[in-house]
């Protein structure tokens, strides 16, 4: 069955009708009952019948299809039908005009409500031109004053619902729109979210999960659209290890309100593989009416992991395989030193080739050691102990290493010093970063090129700087050739490497409580000054 549908206009027609035709009705029957000759006056019983059909009418009209001003046939048919019915009586029937005077103030505007009471009062002035008993002037005042009064209140108090009505619509509009900028906004960040490899859920610290992106759906087995059901993938403490207890779970922590960084935890996941999660708990800001919550952040660090676990074995692998033709250099240089007979220049570089061996092979060792400046971001292990030392003749025996390297490519080696230059190092390591900076100044310094190697003391620092003319670096590279494994385009066309040794460098210089800076430019060469503290308490294992 069809619905029918009824606007508020016809409605509101409907209703004003039927309530006069109602209150006439009642009139009728109680004139009926208490005085039955009114219903032998004609005039009586026309306006009766004009009221009562003028109701039928408006319930049958099509109002919606006709004119709007169309409807103002009906108060004022109403109007006169009041009059006829009134006339010549006493009942005072002419407080029935005031159903015709409300529907005129409330619906319409104030000229027509004017008109409306210019009929009211031309209908008392007939009866008072026919000398009908109680139609007198003042009558005529009291009434039109009266029905004036009604018409206009109906008419203010019509003009303030209608202003509330669209204040109340263009709110509601507004909180319509808003509430579809944030679901939008909502929607937006969910794909975001499920976009992401990384797994979001966000806990409130009352207990529930109020959302999980797919990322930790995925990895833990929860439907995203249902966050609190129990995860299917449980968190161990180790690769095949031992479950962790319920209350020291990453989510039931975070529903505590506690908050943690990096937190290394193995799941068992429902497609049968293991994965490293490292996760991170996070407090959100939150107003004074919503509970504190928790943002889970959980990274699949497996094929990390696992890429820094080849890169110790391969590391293990080279350092072993070069013990052996270590020790030989080591053992050939050593025999060759112990002909006496060997020319003096001869005795000077077998020497160098010595120490230069035997420095790698302690690097050879260390890598097999359980750190290295490759596989961790902290500085490198390193067991040696430090002590006051003089930096000057390690920094002269670094540069003379590298002052044959220059004259074969025609590059000037030069090293200023101003005396001393103690500092509690581990002087071993400080060889390395000199080798590191001097081997790369004259690596990427072109045939008649300089490298200047100068050292002194700056307060409570000493400072050592080494300036080429070599190839330099682009400004926007500077940052990245300190991490592993970077070297910029033009480096790689110029000469070969591995893009460890400025990482490692920095690492050591900043273990020791120092700092290392590039200033460089692009074909113009570069500047790194090394500032180490001339004293204090070094940290252990730097």
């Amino acid at each position: 069955m069809d619905t029918i549908r009824v606007s508020g206009r016809t409605r509101s027609i409907w209703l004003t009708q039927l309530s006069l035709a109602g209150a006439v009705i009642v009139i009728a029957l109680m004139a009926m009952i208490l005085a039955p000759e009114f219903f032998g006056q004609l005039h009586f019983i026309v306006g009766t019948a004009v009221i009562v059909g003028l109701a039928a009418f408006t319930i049958g009209a099509p109002w919606d299809r006709w004119p709007k001003l169309a409807v103002l046939a009906v108060p004022f048919l109403d109007a006169v039908a009041i009059g006829v019915l009134a006339f010549g009586t006493d009942l005072r029937l002419s407080f029935l005009w005031a159903f015709p005077v409300m529907w005129a103030g409330m619906h319409f505007r104030l000229p027509v409500l004017a008109v409306m009471l210019g009929v009211i009062t031309g209908l008392i002035c007939l009866e008072i031109l026919n000398n009908t008993p109680g139609a007198t002037a003042l009558r005529v005042f009291i009434v039109m004053s009266t029905l004036a009064f009604i018409g206009i209140t109906a008419h203010l108090a019509m003009r303030q619902v209608r202003a509330s009505r669209r204040l109340m619509a263009r709110q509601a509009s507004r909180l319509h729109a808003t509430v579809e900028r944030r679901s939008e906004q909502e929607r937006r960040t969910n794909e975001i979210l499920n976009a992401v490899d990384i797994g979001v859920a966000r806990v409130a610290t009352s207990g529930p999960t109020l959302s999980v992106n797919s990322t930790y759906g995925r990895l833990y087995g929860i439907d995203p659209r249902d966050p609190e059901q129990p995860a299917r993938s449980v968190e161990y403490s180790g690769h095949r290890g031992m479950p962790i207890p319920p209350s020291d779970r990453t989510l039931t922590r975070a529903r505590r309100g506690d908050t943690f960084h990096d937190q290394r935890v193995w799941i068992f996941t429902t497609d049968g593989e293991w994965r490293t999660l490292s996760v991170t708990a996070k407090r959100l800001r939150s107003s004074a009416h919503e509970d504190e919550t928790i943002l889970l952040l959980v990274h699949d660090v497996t094929a990390v992991t696992h890429a820094q676990r080849e890169r110790e074995r391969l590391a293990a692998i080279a350092s072993h395989e070069l013990r052996h033709p270590l020790t030989v250099m080591i053992g050939t240089a050593e025999l060759a030193l112990e002909d006496d007979s060997m020319p003096p220049k001869a005795v000077e570089r077998f020497q160098k080739l010595l120490d230069a061996s035997e420095r790698m092979l302690e690097m050879t060792q260390q890598m097999l050691g359980p750190r290295s400046a490759v596989r961790s971001e902290a500085p490198p292990a390193d067991p040696s102990p430090r002590e006051e030392t003089d930096l000057q003749p390690i920094l002269i025996d670094s540069v003379a290493s590298y002052e044959q390297v220059g004259r074969a490519k025609d590059v000037r080696v030069s090293l200023s010093t101003t005396g001393r230059l103690r500092a509690v190092v581990d002087g071993f390591r400080m060889r390395q970063v000199f080798d590191n900076l001097v081997s790369n100044a004259v690596k990427y310094t072109e045939a008649g090129g300089e490298v200047e190697i100068s050292a002194g003391l700056e307060g409570a620092d000493v400072v050592v700087s080494i300036a080429d003319t070599g190839i330099g670096i682009a400004t926007e590279d500077i940052p990245r050739v300190l991490t592993p494994y970077f070297r910029t385009s033009v480096a790689k066309k110029t000469a070969a490497g591995t893009g460890l040794g400025l990482g490692i460098t920095k690492e050591i210089v900043e273990a020791h409580g120092g700092s290392l800076t590039i200033d460089s430019a692009l074909g113009e060469g570069t500047v790194i000054t090394v500032r180490l503290p001339r004293g204090g308490t070094a940290e252990e294992g730097a």
